[in-house]
């Protein structure tokens, strides 16, 4: 089997841990983690590894040890408490660290022993659409999502990019596969959000009747702001809505300011449309 062939995530034991990991770590950095099932923060940490296992794949294994089903090693290594990560090269450790990790921090480590280690993808989407080039960002995370069809951050990244880009219908069925807890993020939110208000993208001609028969009425203006944003007119929407926040910022709870923020998050905090109307909306709230 050659080293690109490698299983990246391995479960090891007593019986294969010589082979598995100390043979293996000298052709193929192994990355150790010591885990337990009733250890809770091991649960958060788990899916990071395997993440970033399968991205580099046949530069780095991921071998799993229950601390439970095999003392010795966790004795050989003095383990004193899991989740604990050690990174393994020419049979030795290099690195380590204890506790849950965020996915960067685990990134970082690995970059100090691994060239070429693969980046965050959502990090380097960040920075392409920053830099303007929200097209290339899309085609990056399309093909990330390829690689890991159950990443709900990347789904839920895409499809917004792909909202902002007035692809309705893409970003409908790349955000469908978004399920469970984050759905209740405040990105998927915002997006779950322009979807309806775009099913009502049709009825702007009401809307804005609606607000010449009443240019005071707070909830026409927040309705019309949104119906406009839904037909991919973000600057007619956002000043629909900042005169609404103008009209009535405490309306409904602050809804206005609500409504604006889920623009922001839809089109991406470096749109310069964003920069311009948080700066206009922050000089209202200190007024």
């Amino acid at each position: 089997m050659t080293q690109a062939q490698l299983p990246p995530i391995i479960d090891v034991t007593v019986e294969n841990f010589e082979t598995e990991v100390v043979r293996r770590s000298m052709t193929v950095p192994v990355l150790v983690d010591f885990w337990a099932t009733w250890c809770g923060p091991c649960k958060t940490l788990v899916p990071i590894l395997e993440k970033v296992a399968r991205e580099l794949a046949g530069k780095l294994v991921l071998a799993k040890i229950d601390i439970d089903k095999n003392p010795e090693i966790a004795e050989l290594f003095q383990i004193q408490s899991v989740p604990t990560v050690i990174l393994m090269k020419q049979g030795r450790p290099v690195d380590a660290f204890m506790g849950a990790q965020p996915e960067a921090a685990v990134r970082k480590l690995l970059e100090k022993h691994i060239p070429g280690a693969a980046p965050d993808p959502l990090a380097e989407a960040g920075k392409l659409e920053s830099a303007g080039k929200r097209e290339e960002a899309i085609t990056l995370l399309a093909r990330a999502l390829h690689r890991e069809s159950g990443s709900a951050p990347i789904r839920i990244a895409l499809a917004r990019m792909l909202v902002a880009t007035g692809r309705l219908d893409d970003a409908k069925q790349i955000f469908a596969g978004v399920s469970g807890e984050a759905l209740e993020s405040p990105e998927a939110q915002a997006i779950a959000a322009q979807f309806t208000a775009a099913e009502k993208a049709g009825e702007l001609a009401s809307f804005e009747a609606a607000v010449a028969a009443a240019p005071k009425d707070v909830a026409a203006r927040i309705a019309y702001g949104k119906a406009l944003v839904a037909a991919g007119r973000y600057e007619a929407g956002l000043e629909e809505l900042l005169t609404a926040a103008k009209l009535d910022l405490r309306f409904e709870d602050g809804a206005p300011r609500k409504a604006m923020i889920e623009v922001f998050n839809l089109l991406g905090q470096s749109d310069p449309l964003v920069l311009e109307f948080q700066r206009r909306l922050s000089m209202l709230l200190c007024v």
